[in-house]
């Protein structure tokens, strides 16, 4: 069998005028996320990221640590376009985002709904488009006998989960919504697809002396 541990990147930078590049605190938990893999996983036999800065800077944290001589990256683990999805609903709708938590999360569905039933016109992409571009990658690098680092976001965890475990949107939007940052998700090759053994692994943020890492914006 073969497995792929499926990383979300370390905290970004959420209200920043740049979001794709860590925060200090997200560096601190690649090279933890990093010492954690090394000590319990070892070596992989292939590492892949998205191209986006917030994945490379993950990346580079957890190579400190993990000995791999070259990682490639693939585009199709990118992100999904969120902030510009909500600018669209928003002109659509004119429901702005809210200013606490619990209503962003609440917005975050609302928009993820529209998006998937077509009804933000100006999406850089369809959810279809998304979904197939990431579990597309995922099969690629899938094998057995290999043991596969991916680096990339939340909603690519959600994406692969609802594939997966068979999921509605609602339920892959909780998954989204709660999928820590630099957490492992895991799961083994089967013949016939992959099997979910792990989601939202952090471990190595769960010490009394860590607890301020365990984020989810």
């Amino acid at each position: 069998m073969g497995e792929v541990y499926f990383i979300r990147h370390g905290q970004a930078s959420y209200g920043a005028a740049n979001y794709d590049k860590l925060s200090a605190l997200g560096h601190q938990q690649s090279e933890w996320l990093g010492n954690h893999l090394a000590d319990t996983v070892g070596e992989f036999d292939h590492i892949v990221s998205g191209d986006l800065t917030r994945h490379r800077e993950t990346l580079a944290g957890i190579l400190k640590s993990v000995n791999h001589a070259q990682a490639t990256e693939d585009a199709r683990l990118n992100e999904m376009s969120y902030f510009v999805m909500e600018r669209a609903y928003a002109e659509a709708t004119g429901e702005s985002m809210p200013g606490n938590v619990r209503g962003l999360e609440r917005h975050f569905t609302r928009v993820m709904q529209a998006w998937e039933t077509g009804k933000i016109a100006s999406a850089p992409e369809s959810y279809e488009v998304f979904q197939n571009r990431i579990l597309d990658a995922m099969q690629e690098v899938s094998s057995h006998g290999k043991r596969v680092l991916i680096i990339s976001s939340g909603g690519p965890v959600g994406v692969v989960m609802r594939h997966v475990l068979g999921l509605d949107l609602s339920a892959t939007t909780e998954i989204i919504l709660g999928t820590y940052n630099a957490s492992i998700t895991r799961f083994t090759v089967l013949d016939d697809g992959l099997r979910l053994m792990q989601y939202n692994g952090v471990s190595h943020l769960e010490r009394p002396d860590r607890q301020h890492a365990l984020t989810f914006l």
